[in-house]
């Protein structure tokens, strides 16, 4: 069986071995440790194994006669072993490729499930706050350390910046200027959040299929980073209302092809956003050596239509299938200034 256990001590010399020989004397093993310091006293936490035989409260009393005060054992998990921040680092592949919960991934990190304590005190509650300023609260039996406090803060305002918590649903009406750039991973909270306001009409003329809603973390993950190409944004004030996506060898027969797909928010469209994109996108396109552009739509779409040649292009437009193709020349365009 594998625990672990938490144990506050004097922070002075010597504590450590009186620990690690009691623990060797009751067939004990400490497999990891970390150290917390809190002067004047030290908290620190160990992961033991013993036989089937011992049970939690008889470890608890093995730590305090080896001098322990406020000892809490819990069962600990195959992973607990390994150091703190290979387990943080891992926690941030789970929320973001693996699309698990950040609160959920927390409380396993944190080890927030009832333990074994001689006097329960009550609950010790870590605030933490989200970029969008809202707040996710944790809460234990076991009082949080500050180097608890601070790894946990950190997860979550990494996970926060890639878009994986609660999205901004209502687009702000401040700065009305808009601006248009490359995307990137802190988008994806945002992207997402886009998708989840279009209608079901908009998101269908932008992908060909329906989209099912709420969009996956992987999938908006995609929509910000794609594989062979980039993603651009129109931002207003703090919220996107348009985004698309330039790749190149996505069209069957025509590898060198570079595609842009866009789609422009409902509440944000017929104000020139989706020309906006039209003309950066090209320009992108001709930076990466392309000599024209196709934008792929659903049946018939005459606003993007309208786009195109409010950027000024003369578009050939084919239909395939159930999709249409408008492509442009990019012989006078001008590539993006890179430095």
């Amino acid at each position: 069986m594998r625990w672990r256990v938490r144990a506050t001590f004097p922070d002075r010399p010597g504590l450590l071995g009186r620990v690690a020989q009691a623990c060797g004397d009751a067939d004990v093993n400490i497999v990891a440790m970390q150290v917390f310091s809190t002067r004047p006293t030290v908290t620190d936490e160990f992961v033991v194994e013993g036989d089937d035989g011992l049970t939690e409260l008889a470890l608890a009393g093995l730590f305090t006669e080896a001098g322990g005060a406020e000892v809490s054992v819990t069962r600990a998990d195959g992973d607990a072993h390994l150091d703190a921040p290979t387990r943080y680092l891992d926690a941030v592949h789970e929320v973001l490729e693996g699309g698990r919960d950040v609160e959920e991934v927390l409380g396993e990190l944190l080890a927030i499930a009832p333990p074994d304590v001689a006097d329960y005190a009550g609950h010790d509650v870590l605030d933490l706050r989200r970029r969008n300023g809202s707040t996710l609260r944790v809460s234990r039996a076991v009082p949080f350390t500050a180097v608890e406090r601070a790894r946990a803060q950190a997860l979550l305002s990494l996970v926060s910046d890639a878009g994986v918590d609660v999205p901004l649903i209502a687009p702000s009406p401040r700065h009305p200027v808009p601006l248009v750039r490359v995307a990137g991973l802190a988008d994806i909270e945002a992207v997402s959040a886009l998708h989840e306001r279009c209608s079901v009409d908009t998101l269908y003329t932008r992908y060909q299929v329906p989209l099912r809603m709420p969009m996956t973390t992987r999938m908006a993950r995609r929509l910000v980073t794609p594989e062979h190409g980039i993603a651009l944004v129109v931002q207003v004030g703090l919220d996107l209302v348009g985004h698309g996506v330039l790749e190149r060898g996505v069209l069957e027969g025509r590898p060198d092809d570079h595609v842009f797909q866009l789609l422009v928010e409902d509440a944000w469209q017929g104000r020139g956003f989706g020309t906006l994109l039209v003309k950066q996108a090209a320009r992108h396109a001709k930076t990466d050596g392309a000599e024209r552009l196709t934008f792929v739509s659903a049946g018939s779409n005459d606003t993007l239509l309208r786009a195109v040649g409010a950027a000024g292009f003369v578009a050939r437009v084919e239909r395939h299938d159930a999709a249409v193709h408008v492509t442009v020349p990019l012989s006078g365009v001008r590539a993006v200034e890179t430095a």
